[in-house]
């Protein structure tokens, strides 16, 4: 009798195992069922982002264009920071290189955001006497 109790024991301990570790699967299936769906929608949003990028970067074309301006009363290598830093600061501008010994300042610019007598102005306007910026062949 002792040995049955024991039998019925052990087998509802099976069973209460069983039913546990249906449980667990359960829940681990649901929750990688829901990573994937996550996982789908984050993509398939993504791919809708570019779809609406690619058109607008292919009409879209940027043409930088390279000028040199001749720069006098730069003196030494402050004078040459501060020229650099004015013609930076003008929206537009994207590449600067000042030479202070042949007192040039070569620079690209985009034609539909900025003129390059607006970049002169902002060089005469820190005290520098900006010449005529001429376009450089590319």
């Amino acid at each position: 009798m002792q040995l049955n109790y024991k039998y019925l024991i052990c087998k509802l301990s099976i069973k209460q195992t069983m039913l546990t570790m249906k449980l667990l699967v359960m829940k681990v299936s649901m929750f990688c069922i829901m990573i994937f769906a996550l996982a789908i929608t984050s993509c398939a949003q993504q791919e809708k982002k570019e779809e609406k990028n690619t058109p607008t970067e292919q009409t879209k074309q940027i043409v930088m264009q390279k000028a040199k301006m001749p720069v006098d009363g730069m003196v030494c290598s402050a004078c040459q920071s501060s020229v650099k830093k004015t013609i930076k600061s003008v929206d537009g501008v994207t590449a600067i290189e000042v030479s202070l010994e042949k007192k040039l300042v070569f620079f690209t610019y985009d034609p539909s955001k900025v003129k390059p007598e607006q970049i002169q102005k902002a060089v005469n306007d820190k005290g520098f006497t900006a010449g005529k910026p001429q376009e450089v062949k590319q």
